[in-house]
């Protein structure tokens, strides 16, 4: 009768040692999911360029952790014009995906409100977090929000800029 409440005694600590073993592996992979949330966040030097590799221009873009977007670059293409910082939010779509918009402000040489333009990017981080992809369109409006114009495909590749 010893031997079977042994056994049973012995099965009963395997079953809990499993089951706790499983779930620190399932907290572990949710925890790792998790941190592949903020990997974005950071201070990051980019290039936007056409489709075809043409580059545009260079911006700073800055990710926020709740998910906010500040961009600097001259993000009207034309060197003429001017305009202020992109601003936009953020979130992630899938493992190392996250979808931004965002919208800035454009003015005419004389500092006059000529519209503004919008960004509505897919982003894809690498895996060691260092670098990204971004698509998606550049839409310019006028001050009345009519589109100027068919949306820029466009491209936007980051290099993380890490602290000291």
């Amino acid at each position: 009768m010893k031997h079977r409440w042994f056994s049973i005694s012995l099965a009963a600590v395997l079953v809990l040692v499993l089951l706790v073993g499983f779930r620190l592996r399932t907290t572990k992979a949710a925890a790792d999911d998790d941190g592949d949330q903020n990997k974005i966040v950071g201070l990051w030097h980019t290039q936007v360029s056409s489709p075809c590799g043409v580059v545009l221009f260079q911006a700073f873009e800055q990710w926020g952790a709740g998910g906010t977007f500040i961009g600097s670059g001259q993000t009207d293409l034309t060197p003429a014009a001017l305009e202020s910082s992109a601003w936009g939010v953020w979130k992630r779509i899938g493992p190392r995906k996250f979808h931004e918009i965002g919208r800035f402000w454009t003015y005419d040489n004389n500092a006059n409100p000529t519209g503004f333009g919008a960004i509505d990017f897919t982003f894809t981080l690498s895996n060691d977090g260092n670098t990204y992809h971004g698509e998606g369109p550049t839409q310019f409006f006028d001050t009345n929000g009519n589109p100027l114009g068919p949306p820029s495909p466009t491209c936007d590749d980051g290099t993380r800029i890490s602290s000291p």
